[in-house]
């Protein structure tokens, strides 16, 4: 986070918002919480 100068709260914030317009999921793995673009990821994982 710190690259970006932003927090780890404020990034996700931004990222629950794009959850929420259904642009991303979020994918709770133990104590992480990933956020992936499904319709990307399905361009890379088709045959």
């Amino acid at each position: 986070m710190n690259d970006l100068k932003v927090t780890r709260i404020t990034a996700t914030k931004y990222l629950d918002q794009l959850t929420d317009k259904g642009l991303l999921t979020k994918h709770k793995r133990g104590r992480n919480i990933y956020f992936v673009n499904d319709a990307l990821f399905d361009l890379f994982v088709k045959k």
